[in-house]
């Protein structure tokens, strides 16, 4: 049976290696860093400060069952400032200037910034999903859509949240937001250093919709 709960100290590298793996091969890096080995070492680097982070704020959520973790959410509140710019570049985290090479580095926090344009011009307060991810071996089989309509979207709710927003840059995660009940709130193509890559922007009343996930 899965269960969810927030991750502790002892979860923190499994955390941060279960979103490396998840996000390896996602369009947000690859289309940055080509070669596999520096890639896999700047996401796990970039990994490393977002979980610090989202840990540190009480906000990692994990779905876990039989003491594996299945699933990791990192979910911003109004009042949290989330991952910005200044953390990539502080003295801890010149490890991913010196992995991604400074200029792909830079230019991958300049793409970050306008992914989130339209998440951060919402007037009303809003919570973030900053990252959802499910382990590679267990995709397809309903946990990421369990993992937010039982655990993440019930939380938001609980603790008073009313918008709840996202971004996500492939067509089959955009598609699996529409399902869990968020809608589009704006669609747009980025360019990158490979290609241009879509960029789709979601938002959910969770006082009215607590998602309905097949």
């Amino acid at each position: 049976m899965m269960h969810y709960r927030f991750a502790e100290k002892k979860d923190l590298q499994d955390c941060v290696e279960l979103l490396t793996d998840s996000f390896f091969d996602y369009p947000y890096f690859s289309n940055f860093i080509e070669e596999n080995e520096k890639r896999r070492d700047f996401v796990r680097s970039i990994q490393s400060i977002a979980v610090g982070i989202y840990y540190g704020k009480q906000r990692m959520m994990l779905a876990e069952e039989n003491g594996e973790i299945l699933a990791v959410a990192a979910i911003q509140s109004p009042r949290d400032k989330g991952v910005e710019w200044k953390d990539y570049v502080s003295k801890k985290a010149l490890q991913t200037f010196l992995i991604g090479g400074i200029f792909k580095t830079l230019a991958w926090i300049s793409m970050t910034e306008k992914a989130e344009k339209v998440i951060h011009s919402q007037r009303k307060p809003y919570w973030y999903l900053g990252s959802l991810a499910v382990k590679n071996n267990r995709r397809g089989e309903g946990i990421g859509g369990r993992f937010l309509k039982e655990g993440v979207i019930p939380y938001v709710a609980g603790e008073g949240g009313e918008q709840f927003t996202l971004l996500t840059n492939t067509e089959s995660n955009a598609r699996f937001y529409e399902k869990a009940g968020f809608s589009l709130l704006s669609y747009e193509e980025l360019q990158t250093p490979k290609k241009r890559m879509g960029n789709w922007s979601y938002c959910m009343d969770v006082r009215t919709e607590r998602g309905i996930v097949a």
